[in-house]
């Protein structure tokens, strides 16, 4: 007999084999000139079998942001280290931010490369929500890492959820369009890491009191 733990088991297995199917096909195509049939014989199932599991594209694709979105929220929290000040914490940050790039390339690139039209009023808001609540989160560990540094003396941030918005565009860039490539003609061979690295300590350099480091 086929317990009920073991349907969930198949049903969240299967799941997740579409919802892998349909990154590849949105990586691929983009989001707009995939169709569910597109995705249905990527998984070799009838379409109806597909819509028993997501009631629409739209739903896939969301399924992909909210999924990605969350395990950057948990690579970030797993990056903090008390020990450290919130300028080195932010630096660390940068990294992970890098390293999930390399770890999970697929997922980094369908959150910040695939164009995403809004969402809203096409999936539930439930989920909208929930998405919502897990960026903010995600945004929020840079904002207060900010916030502390403004008010040890180390930074100088008048706004910090602004600066950490400016600082995630920045890093986010500077590790997607090197990694792009078409781009790689003009842009040659270039240790991202690295660039990363340097790129956050720049930045956070432009932020630091003018009578940082002085005797």
């Amino acid at each position: 007999m086929v317990t009920t733990a073991r349907r969930q088991r198949e049903r969240e297995g299967r799941e997740r084999a579409i919802l892998l199917a349909a990154r590849d096909l949105f990586l691929r195509k983009g989001i707009s000139a995939t169709t569910m049939d597109d995705v249905a014989a990527a998984c070799e199932l009838a379409k109806g079998t597909l819509y028993l599991y997501f009631r629409s594209k739209d739903e896939v694709a969301f399924a992909l942001l909210l999924q990605a979105t969350e395990d950057l929220l948990v690579a970030l929290r797993d990056a903090l280290e008390p020990g450290l000040s919130s300028v080195e914490q932010l630096e660390r940050l940068a990294i992970t931010y890098y390293r999930f790039f390399v770890t999970q390339p697929e997922s980094f690139r369908y959150m910040f490369v695939v164009p995403h039209e809004s969402y809203s009023g096409r999936v539930r808001q439930e989920l909208l929500d929930r998405w919502a609540a897990t960026g903010r989160a995600a945004l929020a560990v840079v904002a207060t890492l900010v916030e502390r540094a403004g008010a040890a003396g180390e930074l100088r941030v008048a706004e910090p959820w602004a600066t950490a918005v400016a600082l995630w565009s920045a890093v986010t860039g500077v590790i997607a369009i090197p990694s792009q490539e078409v781009r790689r003609p003009f842009i040659g061979d270039v240790d991202v890491e690295q660039l990363t690295i340097d790129s956050v300590r720049a930045l956070l350099r432009g932020l630091r009191p003018a009578e940082w480091g002085k005797a």
